[in-house]
Formats: C-alpha cells, sequence, structure tokens
C-alpha cells in the first residue's frame, strides 16, 4: 500500500513539473544582482530581468530594464506572476537555449536573404523573452522602435492576455488602423500581433512616440490603455 501511495505522489507531480515556467538556465535575476539597487526591493521588475552571468555592458543593461520599467505598474505585475522572464544576452541569439532551433533559419519579415536567426537581436512570445544588449534602437538589426517593448508585447499577446491577437475587438481596429499608423509596411499590416507588438512599444517607449499613436490610431491607443486597468 506504501509503494502505491508513493506511486499515486509522483504521477501527480510529474504534470505539474511538466507544466511550470522554470527560471532560465543560464544567467542572474535582477533582484540578486549588482544593478537591483537601481530599482525599488519591491518593484515587480525585480522578478522580471535576467542579466548573463558573463560580462555585459552595465549602462547598456540598465537602459533596456529602463525603458521595460515605463510598462504601466498593472502589466508589470501580470508579467512576473505569469513567469514571464527579459533575459538579456550578449552573441548569438541561437547560443541561447530557446532559441537554438532556430540556427541558420529565415526569420519573417526580414527580407534579405542571408539574414538568419543568428543575426537577429530579439525573440518574445514565450516564456523567456530574448533581448540583445546595446541593440534596442531600430536599424541595430530590427525595424521597431524599440526592440525590448517590441519582444516584450508579443509575450504580452499571447501568454498574459490569452492572445490578442485573436480577439476579434482588436482584430476590428486593426484592420481600421494599420494602415493609418503604417502606410505601406507589410509587416505590421499583414500580422495582427506584429501590429499589437510596434502599438505596444510606441505607447510606452516615450510621450512622443504615445502621442503619436494617440492621434494616428486613436482606437489602438484607448485598447492598449485599457489594458492598464
Amino acid at each position: 500500500m506504501r509503494y502505491i501511495n508513493l506511486l499515486l505522489c509522483i504521477l501527480l507531480i510529474i504534470p505539474l513539473t511538466s507544466f511550470s515556467h522554470p527560471f532560465p538556465s543560464q544567467g542572474i535575476l535582477l533582484e540578486d544582482s549588482e544593478l537591483r539597487s537601481f530599482f525599488p526591493s519591491d518593484a515587480p521588475i525585480q522578478k522580471i530581468i535576467v542579466l548573463p552571468e558573463q560580462k555585459f555592458q552595465q549602462t547598456e543593461a540598465l537602459k533596456i530594464i529602463q525603458t521595460i520599467e515605463q510598462v504601466h505598474p498593472s502589466i508589470l505585475r501580470k508579467i512576473a506572476a505569469k513567469r514571464i522572464y527579459v533575459k538579456l544576452f550578449t552573441g548569438k541569439i541561437t547560443d541561447e537555449r530557446t532559441a537554438s532551433h532556430l540556427h541558420g533559419e529565415q526569420p519573417r519579415g526580414y527580407l534579405l536573404a542571408d539574414v538568419t536567426w543568428n543575426d537577429v537581436p530579439g525573440m518574445g512570445g514565450t516564456h523567456v523573452v530574448l533581448v540583445k544588449i546595446g541593440h534596442s534602437e531600430r536599424g541595430k538589426g530590427h525595424g521597431s522602435i524599440n526592440l525590448e517593448l517590441h519582444e516584450l508585447a508579443h509575450s504580452v499577446d499571447r501568454i498574459v492576455f490569452n492572445g490578442i491577437r485573436f480577439q476579434p475587438r482588436f482584430l476590428t481596429i486593426w484592420r481600421k488602423e494599420a494602415y493609418q499608423l503604417f502606410p505601406g509596411n507589410s509587416y505590421f499590416l499583414n500580422y495582427p500581433e506584429e501590429y499589437f507588438a510596434e502599438s505596444f512599444a510606441m505607447y510606452y517607449y516615450s510621450e512622443k512616440t504615445r502621442q503619436q499613436l494617440k492621434k494616428t490610431a486613436p482606437l489602438t491607443y484607448q485598447y492598449i490603455k485599457n489594458l492598464e486597468k
């Protein structure tokens, strides 16, 4: 009987282990790093950011963290509660365990045939968002207004809000305002998830980009604002 009970306990534990979202296998959580003193000890960002174990540009990393911290606190708390991590890295993205399967593959949205995932500076949509240190600005391997906000938005879309890209209300807004906000940009016109990610980045990147979003795509602006409730 004792062995039967032990077997039942094992069977109950295995599913919980299989569906949990563990901390990335490599890296140091912000709250355990020397950079933690730059942010309030109880801030959600402390449990979201994962820093490299090896040497990295601390000034550039701080810029990334400060940019992400501009996201509304209610959304950051949900990100932390869902165990979504933003892992900052150096080197190639395909050297990261969660992106190694993409080695040599061509990413969507990159028109140059010789560009592969090895060259891409960021990836989002899962529980581990990858952001390359020093590549936040447009033109540094990507076309977004801000790399970290755009990639984090993919995980906000898929995990925090259970697939904004599929929600009828959002799709209606996308069809109406995408051409106004990104005229001629097929990447944002063809993929609602990319439209949301870039709009999210505009909303939180700066007051200037937020006002641009509000003026050009007011329904999109209000949709993102409502996520803060």
